[in-house]
């Protein structure tokens, strides 16, 4: 059997690890591959790249719009930070003017209102016109999670009422700096 050589990468992947070398990371200290499972490019930054966070924004500019990791748990979560941070504004701009064509800025409720991040997420609920405790629940300090307390509340869902709901949690979040995010349905497999 002859062994055949691998795949060379694509022109776009070749471009981009030509670019985060110019950005000062170790040519072998990342890969840059298409990932089916992703369906997009994936960029796996691991530590002896040499990536600091001041590589950040060539590193975002030299992949965007696909997909970077950081093999290093605490580089990641710093690099998801820095993009939060980027992002926030827009993010807060739309979801303003969405609300505003709405009239639901009006009364918005304020964090600083609410004893509890729960009894704040019951707020949100409401406001956005969901029944509190249906929808929304905390985990963690900082972590607001879309989890529908009956899952039949998806089934016959209102999809008007649910891009409301989260216009108000994009709103929330990127205003008072709380994480969001989705349970999925690995959570109801048997």
């Amino acid at each position: 059997m002859m062994d055949t050589p691998p795949e060379p990468p694509t022109a776009q992947e070749q471009l981009i690890e030509s670019k985060l070398i110019g950005c000062g990371l170790k040519a072998g200290g990342f890969s840059v591959r298409y990932e089916d499972y992703l369906q997009s490019i994936e960029v796996r930054i691991m530590p002896v790249a040499g990536a600091t966070p001041e590589h950040f924004g060539c590193i975002k500019e030299a992949a965007f719009p696909e997909i970077v990791t950081f093999e290093d748990g605490p580089m990641f979560m710093q690099y998801n930070e820095y993009l939060e941070e980027l992002y926030r504004p827009q993010a807060l701009a739309d979801a303003r003017a969405a609300l505003d064509a709405r009239g639901l800025l009006e009364n918005f409720p304020a964090r600083e209102d609410y004893a509890t991040l729960a009894d704040y997420a019951r707020a949100l609920e409401a406001h956005a016109g969901y029944a509190p405790g249906t929808m929304l629940q905390f985990e963690g300090d900082e972590t607001l999670v879309f989890d529908p307390a009956n899952n039949d509340l998806l089934a016959e869902a209102d999809y008007e009422r649910l891009a409301v709901l989260l216009n108000v949690i994009k709103f929330a979040s990127a205003r008072d700096g709380f994480t969001f995010g989705f349970i999925g349905n690995d959570k109801y497999r048997e």
